[in-house]
């Protein structure tokens, strides 16, 4: 019992520690203060909302370079929470046509816990200095953060829910006089709801059930080499120095602050190798069934093998990256590993990732990407040999690969969960977005430019990419310079094309890249012509489990092919190499 009893409290120490930035410890022989601290935060009531709005003018049209902040001015927001805010999407430069019925523009989305079903908020909202509802999307989604200053003025959110229409949009009423807001959707989650059936080993560490005391915390940076393992909290941007390496033994859980990332500099390393039966995972520190994709930012791992340009990462303290390859050695190794609920954003169209690996050498091996606000793999030069690599419930593309990325990837496994699940899809959440070049790297048709290689040209075998039926989202989208082999696909279930070749404005490298074998849904296109290919019209895996129920039932996914598809269309999944370890919750 006494066992039972610190694991049970672990759970709420990392929630509690996710809530404040103090760190306070106490005697590790004498818990009897944490517990009754830890026994208080159980028993207060907490609702996670989140919502989905539009900004507009006072006149009603949407404001595609504005940014919502939520405030507290009752006291009824749980303690800790800051960046509060979300910049709102830009898709069509015609003011006009943004506000045109199903358009994304002006769209945000916030989540924030209360303690309180009634009370107000403070919204507030600003636009950016130098640019207006005229400005060309390519323009303010490259915008700085800190450009977003020019203030349209404070409103109020009001809060007046029941819990018994926990989706009502009207419970939350916006009251402003320099913008106006329409709430698109709400759902309200409640604390201790948590209606996981028959967790999977995988599900059971992330949810820090097999933790023993208090969490290990990590902030600012570090200098030497460390080996983590039992619970690790992040807070704020922790940097790995160059020089360092951090060592990850198996069953170990790191939770992430909102807000918080894990930055590996040139020169540092993470060896992160865990078992079957004891995968490591990287998580939020939210409250169980209160995590969300966008929670924490991620894991950034920047290595010195080169990309077709130089530049800097995303995040809110970019680093240099990319360039020439200079000493190209592997500083990235993961195997049974699990990265969910990561991807917030830092700058309109600035989303960190659940993993993103800049001019990286990496083996990454039996690893899965869960919940993403963003991208779940995204990859900018450099090269990789991944294999068995799972992509579940992401908000954007599932695997990303840009500025000549190399190396061979085998056995990708992606699936979109449905919009029920929670979240706001992005404008074009696709399967496969693979770019050869960057549109900065200067124009030319070949994919030689001096020193670099401008083409990304990777060799991809047994794929199977499951779409939503989410609007604007494709199955691979291959784009200028993509010079790439795809073997033995299984794309389904995307609302639109299959796969599509396209290059942007300009003169780039073509897409010259090939598939062979794909099976893909019936009635949907595909501008590349595949060397071998047949239609389907069922869905082409055994079983997409408790997927409906967003992950919580008892049935797992299976998510190999189906009998009446041959060999040739095995897709990413010949055996059940993601069973027990991996999980499928979707909050």
């Amino acid at each position: 019992m006494k066992n039972s009893f610190k694991k049970s409290m672990v759970l709420l120490f990392i929630a509690m520690m996710g809530f404040t930035m103090i760190n306070c410890p106490g005697k590790k022989s004498d818990d009897t203060a944490l517990f009754l601290g830890l026994a208080a935060l159980l028993n207060q009531p907490e609702y996670t909302v989140v919502m989905t709005g539009t900004l507009k003018t006072s006149g009603g049209l949407p404001i595609k370079d504005g940014k919502v902040t939520i405030a507290d001015s009752s006291g009824i927001l749980s303690s800790g929470q800051s960046a509060l805010s979300d910049f709102t999407t830009c898709q069509t430069n015609s003011y006009v046509a943004a506000a045109g019925a199903g358009a994304l523009d002006g769209e945000f989305v916030i989540s924030f816990r209360l303690t309180s079903l009634t009370g107000t908020l403070t919204m507030s909202a600003v636009e950016a200095v130098g640019a207006d509802n005229t400005t060309a999307c390519t323009t303010v989604t490259n915008l700085a953060s800190t450009a977003f200053t020019n203030s349209l003025g404070d409103g109020t959110l009001g809060v007046n829910i029941d819990l018994s229409n926990r989706t009502n949009v009207n419970a939350f009423p916006i009251t402003a006089a320099g913008y106006s807001v329409t709430v698109k959707s709400v759902n309200v989650f409640v604390k201790g709801e948590y209606p996981i059936v028959s967790p999977t080993v995988g599900e059971n560490v992330c949810d820090g059930r097999r933790l023993l005391g208090g969490p290990a915390i990590k902030t600012g940076s570090i200098t030497g080499s460390e080996t983590w393992s039992g619970g690790i909290l992040l807070q704020g941007t922790v940097f790995v120095e160059s020089g360092a390496t951090i060592t990850v033994t198996p069953g170990t859980a790191i939770f992430g602050q909102r807000g918080s990332s894990l930055f590996f500099k040139q020169g540092s390393k993470l060896v992160s190798n865990g078992t079957a039966a004891d995968p490591i995972c990287w998580s939020s520190a939210a409250s169980l069934g209160s995590r969300f994709p966008g929670d924490w930012g991620g894991i950034v791992v920047i290595g010195t093998s080169g990309a077709s340009r130089a530049s800097n990462t995303e995040g809110t303290t970019p680093q240099g990256y990319g360039g020439a390859i200079g000493s190209d050695v592997e500083n990235l190794n993961m195997s049974y590993n699990i990265v969910e609920f990561a991807g917030n954003e830092v700058a309109p169209g600035d989303e960190l990732n659940n993993l993103s690996i800049y001019a990286s050498k990496s083996v990454l091996s039996h690893v899965q990407v869960h919940r993403g606000l963003d991208d779940g793999v995204e990859a900018w030069g450099g090269s990789g040999t991944w294999s068995n690599l799972l992509a579940t419930g992401g908000l954007d593309d599932d695997f990303d690969l840009d500025e000549a990325f190399t190396g061979t990837m085998t056995n990708l496994i992606g699936h979109k969960y449905p919009s029920s699940c929670g979240g706001s899809f992005s404008t074009d959440p696709h399967g496969f977005e693979m770019d050869g070049t960057d549109a900065t790297s200067g124009a030319g048709s070949s994919c030689a430019s001096g020193s670099l290689n401008r083409c990304t040209n990777p060799t991809i075998t047994n794929v199977t990419l499951i779409g939503a039926g989410i609007a604007g989202g494709q199955g691979m989208r291959l784009r200028e310079g993509f010079a790439g082999t795809i073997n033995r696909a299984i794309v389904f279930g995307f609302a639109d094309a299959a796969a599509v070749s396209t290059t942007t404005s300009g003169t780039y490298p073509a897409v010259s890249g090939t598939i062979s074998n794909l099976a893909y849904e019936n009635g949907k296109t595909t501008a590349i012509t595949p060397t071998g290919s047949t239609t389907i019209t069922v869905t082409p895996i055994t079983s997409d489990g408790s997927t409906s129920n967003c992950g919580f039932g008892d049935s797992k996914p299976d998510y190999r092919t189906i009998s009446s598809l041959s060999g040739t269309y095995v897709g990413g999944a010949s055996t059940e190499w993601y069973r027990d370890w991996a999980v499928f919750r979707a909050r």
